[in-house]
């Protein structure tokens, strides 16, 4: 090729390439250009297309996702946790003025000229209160209102005004009195675990015992499921105002609440009951301590996978990332709702281990324990305790035991040594268990074993109400707090006291009474100047009591100071003139001298733990049988020496009479003995073999044998009437040679019993033991010369057999004890479980305590005197054992035994002195 061509051809050749470049940079101007008119023109297209689409998208699920709607659903939920969480614990605000429970047409109240104690540890005298809007609003001295406004004044004249009282362990509404079969719903049963029931759902805000409990300070509640499963369910406050609307949500603590942390409450259990229900009754799982371990912590594991699933879900959908529903198990929500801290859990719990165990599920899966319920055996474990993530509140009984293995190595003083070991104390009520009502007296009885009386006001106050999430509304009287207040008629940890008012939201819930200034003005707790006894006295058959305030020996009461001489055990003088020498002295400074008490109606001597058949005689079934040699008699069956006739003696009770344990119509012949013996071969241990003869009518003993009320009556008239000739203990009760004693609760029922007596059984000694509804028939009780045994001494219309109960002040004028005695019908009080043997002289005290003054009870007003009559001479006349008991046996008190404050210092019997 010439130079010619070839410098053609790379000119050429510089120029197509040139060319190419051109066109290229060409075309790519020219291309973004139309990309970006393409991406203005879609724009504009699907902003055109939106613009015409509805509001909402359907819900119709795609292949592979979620509808728009079921999206949202599922982030509400995941802002609702974020939500819940955030909001943390309420706190208390003075600038709180309105309650969302108040009542609108409800006047302002102001109260003045009140003691108030604040459910806190403060006692401020001399102070008024003023209530607006269900609220407290000024707690100081010498309120001032505003003239404009219509306010209700009343004075309290120096009475003692606290907050209303929080039982924070009840079953009310849901194990409703009557306890009809239709309306028990406390246990869904045969599941042991279910966490998804609710209380609300059966709570019957109808239910009698709600304005009974009230009028004994009760203001607020935590109704909780039973403690039949492992996971009982969820529970429910409530306060005790029955509403207009008679619904049980207007019942709730937190009902129209917008501004606080809605709490909820959980039941569990461990320990005997499960282990009873489901393994021994049930036969299926648990079975064993074990078996509930394991049933609760896999319900647990399965309720973390869930939580687990639910936190990952929301994580994903703040991006987007979701192709499935929310997940969600009713099964299940509450636990994951207690794993999210938004439950507090109430465990129902006695034994050491079992407390232990719960500790350690709940570090294991990272819940915390509001509260152990029960719990007798807590006062051992404080470090145990202190294990947990949190102050667990032990929510205990006063000294309910004994029944159960887990309640029998409990002991009264627990309450105190919790409350010194630091762990928060509540006390409760397990109602209808005990009666919630007498709530106050549980604490009260704490006082006399050892807990300061603030601290035991504190354990029914604040302390339940700060474990229930509720502290900063309810269990305090302060300034911003709900108007849940009682007037009490005397300090609220004396023996009877009730309230004079007691008012809900600042609602009143009673009529209104005159309210008398107060007559004694004494300190809470009254320390008796006794000085220690000398240790030498303990087990002296020869002794000198000095300086005596009160003598009742030999059924008279004598006024001190006197003194007492006892030679070689026997009394050998009593007065203000006995000279002794060469004998121990001791001054009592005061102190009361009482005959020994005798504990009737209870199964003391012939059973230690209910639920432990092993323990006991064992209990004889309800049969036919006329032969009056098969006649079963407690003396054969006698046990001593036990923890249980032990407590009784220690309250005091030197003789009890047992009768034997059975289902049928005819019980058997009871045995007298003492309480201290350690065998009935000891000389002087049986006081009498054959008592009494003991039979029984009523619901309760219905059987294939004796089908109806009637059939029983009539077999009581056939037996003893076919007897009347014969010698053996049939013809002996038909004759009055030996009393007959008939368990009646029912009016009509006792109404029969007279009659029998009056047409049939003439010369029959009989007595009615129970005895709820007697006092509708005092007068003919009266003439026919019928004593009556109450047992309990403050009954409940726990049966349909005793709903006319007189459940006392403020509801009542009087209970059936004072009917009873000023219609003349010869009264004594009965032990209606053995676990409350010791209680026998508070029980019987109460009635004088609590006296009605009115003109309608002039002739009949209980006195002290009377009241220690009723477990100690009464009984001996009531079952003819004036000549069995030992008149040289005595108990001596600090001071007066009705004063709770007062303690059993000395028992003398003829073994010796006893020091307490």
């Amino acid at each position: 090729m010439s130079a010619k061509q070839s410098n053609f051809v790379q000119r050429n050749h510089y120029t197509s390439e040139g060319s190419i470049k051109r066109v290229e940079r060409s075309i790519r101007q020219n291309l973004h250009s139309a990309l970006l008119l393409f991406s203005i023109a879609a724009l504009l297209t699907v902003s055109l297309v939106y613009s015409f689409l509805p509001d909402t998208l359907p819900s119709k699920q795609l292949h592979n996702a979620i509808s728009f709607s079921t999206l949202e659903a599922g982030r509400a939920k995941c802002e609702a946790i974020q939500t819940r969480q955030k909001k943390g614990v309420n706190s208390p605000s003075k600038d709180r003025s309105y309650n969302p429970r108040a009542e609108p047409t409800q006047e302002p109240i102001l109260l003045k000229n009140a003691v108030v104690w604040d459910g806190q540890g403060q006692v401020l005298e001399d102070v008024d209160v003023y209530i607006e809007n269900g609220i407290i609003r000024q707690v100081e001295k010498d309120i001032q209102v505003d003239g404009n406004k219509r306010v209700k004044v009343i004075d309290v004249a120096g009475h003692i005004v606290s907050p209303g009282l929080v039982d924070m362990h009840s079953h009310i509404g849901v194990d409703g009195w009557p306890r009809y079969t239709s309306s028990i719903d406390a246990n869904e049963m045969p599941n042991p675990i279910t966490p998804y029931v609710r209380i609300l759902d059966g709570f019957n805000p109808s239910d009698k015992a709600i304005r009974i409990v009230a009028s004994g300070g009760i203001t607020s509640v935590l109704a909780l499921p039973g403690s039949a499963n492992v996971i009982g369910g969820e529970a429910y406050a409530f306060k005790l105002r029955p509403r207009s609307t008679v619904s049980n949500e207007d019942m709730l603590v937190q009902a129209n609440n917008t501004e606080d942390t809605e709490w909820r409450w959980m039941k569990m259990a461990c320990g005997e009951n499960p282990k009873r229900i489901y393994g021994s009754l049930l036969h299926m799982q648990p079975s064993t301590r074990l078996g509930m371990a394991y049933m609760l912590r896999k319900e647990l594991t399965k309720a973390q996978a869930l939580m687990r699933q639910q936190d990952d879900w929301c994580h994903n959908a703040q991006h987007g990332r979701v192709d499935a529903v929310f997940p969600e198990d009713m099964d299940l929500e509450s636990l994951v709702a207690l794993l999210r801290g938004q439950v507090l859990l109430n465990i129902h719990c006695y034994e050491t281990y079992d407390i232990e165990a719960l500790i350690r599920h709940s570090l294991e899966f990272n819940f915390t324990i509001s509260a152990f319920h029960h719990a007798l055996d807590a006062y051992r474990i404080p470090e145990i305790l202190r294990r947990a993530m949190n102050n667990i509140t032990i929510a205990t009984f006063a000294d309910n035991w004994g029944y159960t293995k887990e309640t029998y190595q409990s002991i009264p003083e627990a309450p105190r040594i919790l409350y010194e070991a630091g762990i928060p104390l509540a006390l409760k009520s397990d109602h209808p268990v005990l009666n919630s009502q007498r709530l106050m007296f549980e604490a009260a009885k704490t006082t006399h074993y050892g807990l300061p009386p603030q601290e035991a006001f504190r354990a029914v106050t604040s302390a339940p109400a700060d474990a229930m999430g509720l502290g900063h509304r309810i269990g305090s009287l302060k300034v911003g707090y709900d108007a849940d207040i009682v007037i009490w008629d005397r300090e609220p940890v004396a023996l009877a006291a009730v309230p004079l008012q007691v008012f809900v939201d600042g609602v009143p819930l009673f009529d209104e009474r005159p309210i008398k200034p107060v007559e004694n003005t004494r300190p809470a707790i009254k320390k008796h100047s006794v000085q220690t006894v000398p240790k030498r006295m303990d087990r002296a058959r020869s002794f000198m009591l000095k300086n005596a305030g009160i003598s009742f020996l030999n059924g008279t009461l004598v006024k001190g100071p006197l003194d007492l001489i006892v030679e070689n055990g026997s009394i050998t003088c009593t007065g203000s003139r006995c000279v002794s020498t060469h004998v121990l002295e001791y001054d009592l400074q005061g102190g009361y001298i009482l005959p020994g008490f005798v504990g009737v109606g209870s199964s003391l001597g012939l059973i230690e733990m209910t639920f432990e058949p092993m323990t006991g005689d064992g209990n004889a079934p309800a049969v036919r049988n006329d032969n009056p040699k098969d006649l079963i008699r407690a003396v054969d069956g006698i046990k001593l020496g036990t923890q249980q006739l032990e407590a009784a003696y220690n309250g005091g009770i030197l003789s009890v009479i047992t009768a034997p344990m059975s289902k049928n119509i005819v019980i058997g012949v009871s045995a007298a003995f003492k309480t201290h013996a350690e065998s009935l071969l000891y000389k002087g241990a049986l006081l009498s073999k054959a008592v009494a003869l003991h039979m029984q009518i009523g619901h309760e003993f219905k059987s294939d044998s004796f089908p109806t009320v009637s059939s029983q009556i009539n077999y009581i008239r056939q037996l003893l009437g076919d007897n009347m000739a014969n010698d053996n203990y049939y013809g002996q009760a038909a004759r009055g040679e030996i009393p007959t004693i008939i368990t009646a609760h029912n009016k009509d029922e006792i109404a029969s019993l007279i009659a029998l007596k009056q047409q049939d059984l003439p010369k029959a000694r009989i007595v009615i033991h129970g005895g709820t509804e007697s006092y509708l028939v005092a007068q003919f009780l009266k003439e026919a010369d019928i004593p009556v045994v109450l047992s309990p001494v403050l009954c409940t219309p726990i049966n349909f057999d005793s709903v006319h109960c007189l459940t006392g002040a403020p509801l009542t004028n009087g209970t059936a004890a004072h009917v009873l005695h000023k219609h003349g019908v010869k009264v004594a009080v009965g032990i209606p479980d053995n676990s409350y043997s010791r209680n026998l002289i508070w029980d019987a005290g109460w009635l004088a305590a609590s006296s009605p003054s009115s003109a309608e009870f002039d002739d009949g007003v209980i006195s002290q005197e009377d009241s220690i009559r009723f477990i100690t001479t009464n009984v001996q006349e009531i079952y003819g054992l004036e000549t069995a008991v030992d008149p040289n046996e005595f108990v001596v008190y600090s001071g007066n035994p009705l004063d709770m404050t007062s303690r059993l210092m000395l028992i003398s019997t003829n073994e010796g002195l006893h020091l307490l």
